[in-house]
């Protein structure tokens, strides 16, 4: 990871205006932040800037849109959705104190021994996964992408640690993948987020493309494999505008065998998984205006991080 650079004053007026919408009504930032995203939507469009082709084809592809009109009503309900989500940065932990969250699928974890890697995905309001970390007996780790802008790193970080004392925040990059060896060794749970965008690819799920065995996607699979572990899937879909469902599904449990081939079948169970659950929401994904289907992936276009699992 690069040193972060000094802010901008235009991204510090971002942190002021985080400090307000702290204590604004959850209803009030939905709006705001639902407002500026289908602004950002609409002007897109009318650029026709080249991430609004590609998500004309993936909703056509995959959501069976057909006509254009109603796909461009659909792509500016994408970016409003996106800015409600950036909006309730300011107000995760009261939506998830309210009877705007509700969880599904704890019993799948009555079982499980712990710890497990959690693999959640960027689907509505992801940031609310950590919620059930919070109720698990167990302290918890999780890796993330910093983003480039300075101020919103720190507020990601913020909300993030709130969350629960002794949440473990490890930054990726190619000299922090011990960190999540050594938080699983001690018994801390691991969240991955397996549909990361790197190098100007999504690498999960596969949505009909051929993909290679690289990403977190990988990156859980052998750690599972390698550490003996379970792969809970889990994700956050929208019932509402600011209300939200956390489903957690059973876990995917390493069979015996040969390390490399177990890894790639626990890699393709995660991804048959991904591909119906988000392939049945394709428009509450994040990163949707990000996905290229018809771009081919290598192996060689990620820059490896299993390598240390």
């Amino acid at each position: 990871m690069t040193p972060e650079r000094r802010p901008t004053f235009a991204e510090y007026r971002e942190l002021w205006i985080s400090v307000v919408m702290r204590i604004m009504p959850i209803s009030w930032l939905a709006a705001i932040g639902g407002f500026f995203g289908a602004r950002e939507g609409q002007r897109a469009i009318a650029k026709r800037e080249p991430w609004v082709d590609k998500v004309h084809t993936s909703l056509q592809r995959y959501a069976g849109v057909a006509d254009e009109k109603d796909r461009e009503q659909r792509i500016v309900a994408c970016t409003r959705r996106i800015g409600r989500v950036y909006a309730e940065f300011a107000a995760l932990q009261r939506i998830a104190n309210s009877d705007r969250l509700e969880v599904v699928g704890m019993e799948h974890l009555s079982d499980v021994s712990w710890p497990v890697i959690f693999a959640g995905c960027h689907l509505s309001n992801w940031e609310l996964i950590v919620q059930v970390l919070t109720r698990l007996p167990n302290r918890s780790c999780a890796l993330y992408d910093p983003p480039e802008n300075p101020i919103r790193h720190r507020l990601a970080v913020r909300a993030r640690e709130a969350w629960m004392p002794d949440f473990k925040l490890v930054a990726s990059s190619q000299r922090a993948m011990l960190d999540p060896v050594r938080a699983l060794k001690a018994g801390r749970n691991l969240l991955l987020y397996v549909d990361e965008e790197k190098n100007g690819a999504v690498w999960a799920p596969s949505l009909g493309r051929d993909l290679p065995y690289a990403g977190n996607r990988w990156f859980a699979a052998r750690l599972a494999v390698r550490h003996g572990v379970s792969i809970v899937p889990l994700y956050v879909e929208e019932r509402a505008a600011s209300r939200y469902r956390i489903v957690i599904e059973p876990p995917l449990d390493p069979e015996p065998g040969d390390p490399e081939v177990c890894a790639r079948e626990l890699a393709d169970a995660l991804d048959s998984k991904l591909d119906k659950v988000i392939g049945e929401r394709i428009e509450q994904w994040y990163w949707l205006p990000w996905l290229d289907p018809d771009k081919p992936l290598s192996a060689s276009q990620y820059t490896a991080q299993a390598a240390s699992a």
